[in-house]
């Protein structure tokens, strides 16, 4: 049950590591500030995940060695560990996600950038009377 709860305990500051960078990613992308950071933060972000990931096949493992499952209902400790573990990932996710609207939101701003620019680069030819005609390309090779 120590190891268990040692886990347990590695997990909950491995959360409170995550939140941090979750709020600075947050940050980052309101501020527009840092743009250049972000990739470092994402990729502190991704592998604190993978060690989340295998600390939590760990504690799977063990919980079954010593034939215990979440939410540790049987040990006042742990479940209390537990509880908040959860309420902690309730709230990351919640995080992530909404980081995640904001990258998308951005997303659509760009492209609908690029697509407005793509307009006004449009090629326009006027002809001998006078009116617009789009210029078109023809894909057939000149003879010369």
């Amino acid at each position: 049950m120590l190891e268990l709860d040692n886990i347990l305990k590695k997990i909950s500051a491995m959360l409170h590591i995550l939140s941090e960078i979750l709020h600075t990613e947050q940050q980052i992308l309101i501020e527009k500030s840092s743009i250049s950071q972000l990739n470092e933060v994402i990729n502190k972000k991704s592998q604190l995940l993978i060690e989340l990931k295998l600390l939590d096949e760990k504690r799977i493992e063990i919980s079954k060695q010593c034939n215990i499952k979440a939410p540790y209902s049987e040990n006042p400790s742990l479940a209390t560990q537990w509880e908040s573990i959860t309420d902690t990932t309730k709230s990351l996710t919640q995080i992530n996600h909404d980081n995640g609207l904001i990258i998308q939101n951005r997303i659509d701003k760009t492209q609908q950038s690029i697509n407005y620019f793509k307009k006004i680069n449009d090629p326009v030819v006027y002809t001998n009377s006078g009116y617009q005609k789009k210029e078109v390309i023809s894909s057939k090779r000149a003879k010369v």
